[in-house]
């Protein structure tokens, strides 16, 4: 889908999307979205190859979800430029409400959760948060962030400004969704320590993404 830009004339930009690495919940295939629940030990071991490609990538930006697990993530794998890291709470994963922590097994038998399955963008979690409330928000992280004419991403006229964003799964699944033409959300499949890269393209009012090969 081509997204509004916010500057005329050509740009480019790739955009590096990590998903955290391993959490005891994910093991566990829980739910896992606004508890702050950080990564198991051997989540080092899982990212150690990750951490080897990232070494030789000098970003121009860097954001990162304000959650533990995001942030330990980051602080592993890019430890010389953490200080650079711009959390935000825009790129936590969406809240699923009472339904945290729970599994599939537990929630199988829940019309409400098998009305959700089918349908995520019309049914909300109880006290969960809304499809169209975590849409939004990475819409405007989207749009302020990634897309938006910026003179830190223009200060290296040579090369094509990098950006890493640390987040979730469900978050990166939205983001391609978004950046990439005829790609929907289930499309995307992003284990945990995996990096999905982006080269956004923008001419005139639109962007266009097209997947790279990482690194």
């Amino acid at each position: 889908m081509e997204i509004e830009a916010g500057h005329g004339g050509m740009q480019s930009r790739e955009i590096i999307l990590i998903r955290h690495g391993t959490t005891a919940w994910n093991l566990e295939k829980r739910y896992l979205g606004h508890t702050d629940i950080g990564l198991l030990p051997e989540a080092k071991q899982e990212l150690s190859s990750l951490r080897e490609q990232f070494s030789n990538i000098t970003c121009d930006a860097l954001y990162c979800s304000d959650l533990l697990r995001c942030q330990q993530t980051f602080t592993y794998i890019a430890s010389p430029q953490t200080g650079q890291a711009k959390l935000d709470a825009r790129l936590r994963e969406i809240y699923f409400g009472q339904w945290e922590g729970l599994t599939y097994d537990q929630l199988k038998d829940n019309p409400q959760y098998r009305d959700w399955i089918d349908a995520p963008q019309e049914v909300t979690p109880p006290s969960g948060e809304p499809w169209t409330a975590f849409t939004a928000r990475i819409d405007s992280f989207l749009k302020e962030s990634l897309m938006s004419f910026s003179p830190i991403l223009h200060s290296r006229s040579l090369n094509v400004p990098k950006v890493a964003v640390i987040t979730h799964g469900g978050v990166i699944r939205y983001m391609v969704s978004r950046l990439i033409p005829n790609q929907d959300f289930w499309d995307t499949q992003v284990v945990p320590g995996q990096a999905i890269k982006i080269r956004l393209d923008g001419e005139g009012d639109s962007w266009f993404g097209t997947r790279l090969t990482f690194p």
